[in-house]
């Protein structure tokens, strides 16, 4: 990946071998520029090296042919104001230089751009505050601002300066620079120094430009992290020739996650880039976001390493000052690079769980915690390796994550039951170790595994004369050949065998009378199991049928009834509320019958429950009228009210529960089982069938009336107003 970029070494050996330079014309190929020149010497002295590097020396030592003038002008500055405003005196016609160190300006000259021929501008040590607007300086070579106080730069600040080559930023206190401020197709800076600033983060595009640079300089600035805002994408058709960029001594702690950066396969930066990057001077995190980087270029790192890639761990503290090299040299170390996780990744509180990226595996271990069961939950992710062994776990049941394990290690616990469900959502090939447990017998299931792949590790279990199956399995598989993984020990008889060696027809007698008997006592017993399972399931309806069928009606008077019937609903539901007064109530009074509604005839000063269970007692039949909030916790009372009515009902055999379906309501709508019994016999009335006479119903079901008012029996239906058996009269015409 790095092979050919890192020029400056070539050119730090031209410098010590040069005495004296001579100079030849250099057009670089990337830019339109015809007046610069390169050092011959410097840059031509291995043929050998000439195709591949005379432009990286170039970039680097080249200079402008107007440096070589000696009538380059000087330009005049003279303050027009204290606060710091200049302007140039000078020749606006041949090319100069602006030089003024050490004063006292807030911005450029206010006539810069009358003197479109500059070629360098020397400010520093001053007071300037921005940079302005100087894209009239076409011509414009170097800028060094250096020691002022500008801020910011944004992306059109240098984008009309096409010959801009040298451009110096240190020592300004520079807090943003926005995407693209130094790169651009109009653009080749060869070298820019922002160092010594306090920017926080840089965008990509101003790390990887197209063209050609020499160095770039971004070192102890404030930088915590390389963003892509632009969404800046390598074109992995050119090649990027680059240059040095130094990073140094910045806040940089996480190692880049180049899919954040708009780079999925990172294998492109080796097929496309020849940068170099220094990233010396920071408290790197050497975790799994590092690994992956450091595997695909290790091989390339071992042939090109300098020592500006000296980049040393600051954390984990165990890997404090470790160089990253220290994981690949001598010794390929990078299992070591792993990522915790927590709580809020899903990892059981009692267990130490971590991604491992040079083996593409999340681990889980939970090595003689004390689990007493398997872990609800474990972190996302494929390939898991689940370390469960050493503690109490007594039942393997099924969990979500078996089906994303390659590794279940159960070994050392107390297994003695296994769930058939558990181990058809294991992966066949997984390693699966069950050794040294309380296992007495093994699921069907495992036939799909193969004893030599799964590991199940020495398993004692007891074994009876059904399990053909398994002796056939270990046969088929030929587990002998695994026999140092994998081996299924068997108590038969009252000796421990190995499967590879049992032999059933030893130990089992056939008798097929037996195994009759037993299968038929075991279907009898599911049967008697499934009767009183249904039996204990519809309690309800049965006993509701059962007094249905069995109750008869009695005619007598007892004294101790005081009303016909006790009607229970949600007083709360004003609609419902006006028909039971307004109609219901109505119609029954008319027919003799006396009524007790609880928010109607409810003393204030009783107390309420002591109360609520004497009336009812007192009461010869009911009315539930089931609303969709009668049983529910908005409704106290009513399900108070409803608890008595049943231990009433219950207690008594000739009182009756009629109950009103007023919404209309599916039995699996009703919370209450009771009453969701009386809809599923049919004992309900329904509120809105039409095709039978609603208060006649009722009236049916109530039978006669106890008492009038003078102590007789009171007479039947001639009392009932006519209109009152039409049909439309229970129609909710409120």
């Amino acid at each position: 990946m790095f092979n050919h970029v890192f020029s400056l070494l070539f050119i730090a050996q031209c410098i010590q071998n040069a005495k004296s330079e001579t100079w030849e014309k250099w057009i670089p190929p990337f830019i339109n520029r015809t007046d610069l020149l390169c050092p011959s010497d410097h840059c031509t002295r291995d043929p050998t090296l000439y195709v591949t590097t005379k432009n990286d020396c170039c970039t680097c030592w080249a200079e402008p042919s107007w440096k070589f003038d000696p009538l380059t002008y000087d330009l005049v500055l003279e303050y027009t104001r204290r606060g710091g405003t200049a302007q140039i005196i000078g020749d606006t016609t041949v090319n100069s230089k602006l030089v003024h160190n050490n004063g006292f300006l807030s911005h450029l000259p206010t006539n810069v751009c009358s003197f479109v021929n500059i070629v360098e501008i020397e400010v520093t040590y001053n007071r300037i505050l921005s940079i302005g607007n100087i894209s009239c300086l076409h011509i414009l070579d170097t800028l060094d601002l250096s020691h002022n106080s500008i801020d910011s730069i944004g992306n059109s600040t240098f984008k009309y300066l096409p010959l801009l080559r040298v451009l110096r930023l240190t020592h300004n206190g520079i807090t943003t620079m926005e995407p693209y401020a130094l790169a651009g197709t109009t653009m080749s800076i060869f070298l820019a120094d922002l160092s010594f600033n306090n920017m926080t983060e840089i965008d990509l595009s101003n790390l990887i430009p197209e063209n050609r640079f020499c160095r770039y300089d971004f070192s102890s600035n404030k930088i915590v992290e390389i963003v892509n805002e632009q969404n800046f994408q390598i074109d992995v058709d050119k090649i990027y020739h680059g240059g040095f960029v130094n990073l140094d001594s910045n806040d940089i702690t996480q190692w880049f996650d180049f899919r954040d950066l708009g780079i999925d396969d990172i294998n492109i930066l080796g097929k496309v880039m020849q940068f170099g990057f220094s990233l010396q001077n920071m408290k790197w995190t050497c975790d799994c976001r590092m690994e992956p980087f450091l595997e695909l270029s290790q091989d390339v790192l071992k042939r090109i390493w300098r020592d500006y890639y000296n980049v040393t761990c600051w954390d984990p503290p165990e890997y404090r000052g470790v160089s990253i090299t220290d994981f690949f040299m001598g010794g390929d170390k990078l299992d070591l690079l792993v990522c915790n996780k927590s709580s809020a990744d899903k990892c059981p509180k009692e267990c130490y769980c971590f991604y491992q990226p040079k083996n593409r595996r999340t681990v889980v271990n939970c090595t003689g915690v004390g689990l007493l069961e398997l872990p609800k939950y474990v972190p996302e992710g494929d390939n898991l390796t689940l370390l469960f062994d050493e503690n109490d776990i007594e039942f393997l049941e099924y969990r979500e994550y078996f089906n994303r394990s390659s590794v279940i290690s159960l070994s050392k616990n107390k297994l003695h039951t296994i769930s058939s469900h558990a181990i058809e959502s294991i992966d066949s090939n997984a390693v699966f170790d069950l050794s040294d447990n309380n296992m007495y017998e093994l699921p069907r299931d495992f036939q799909t595994f193969d004893p030599c792949i799964t590991k199940l590790g020495k398993i004692k279990i007891s074994c009876g004369c059904g399990d053909h199956w398994l002796i056939d399995w270990v046969k088929n598989k030929r587990a002998e050949q695994c026999k140092n993984t994998t081996e299924i020990i068997c108590f038969i008889g009252n000796r421990y065998v190995s499967t590879i060696d049992l032999d059933l027809g030893n130990f089992c007698n056939n008798d097929s009378n037996l195994t009759f008997l037993n299968i038929l006592f075991g279907i009898i017993i599911a049967l008697l199991l499934g009767l009183f399972g249904v039996l204990y399931t519809f309690r309800y309806e049965l006993f509701i049928l059962k007094r249905r069928f069995m109750n008869q009606k009695s005619t007598k008077i007892c004294p101790l009834l005081k009303y016909d019937v006790f009607i229970s609903f949600d007083d709360n539901d004003t609609e419902l509320r006006f028909w039971v007064m307004k109609r219901l109530a109505s119609y029954l009074e008319g027919a003799c019958y006396k009524t007790f509604i609880p928010c109607r005839d409810g003393q204030f000063a009783d107390i309420r429950e002591e109360a609520l269970i004497n009336n009812i007692n007192i009461c010869k039949n009911y009315i539930v009228i089931l609303s969709d909030k009668y049983h529910t916790e908005d409704t106290f009372w009513t399900t108070v009210e409803w608890k008595y009515i049943w231990h009433s009902f219950k207690q008594n055999k000739e009182r009756q529960i009629i109950i009103i379906n007023y919404h209309q309501l599916d039995p699996s709508e009703v919370r209450e089982e009771k009453l969701k019994a009386f809809i599923r016999v049919g004992t309900d009335v329904d509120f809105s069938n039409r095709k039978h006479h609603l208060f006649k119903e009722i009236h049916d079901r109530l039978g006669s009336a106890i008492l009038t008012n003078n102590g007789l029996k009171c007479a039947n239906t001639k009392f009932i107003p006519k209109s009152l058996h039409s049909q439309d009269m229970f129609m909710l015409d409120i």
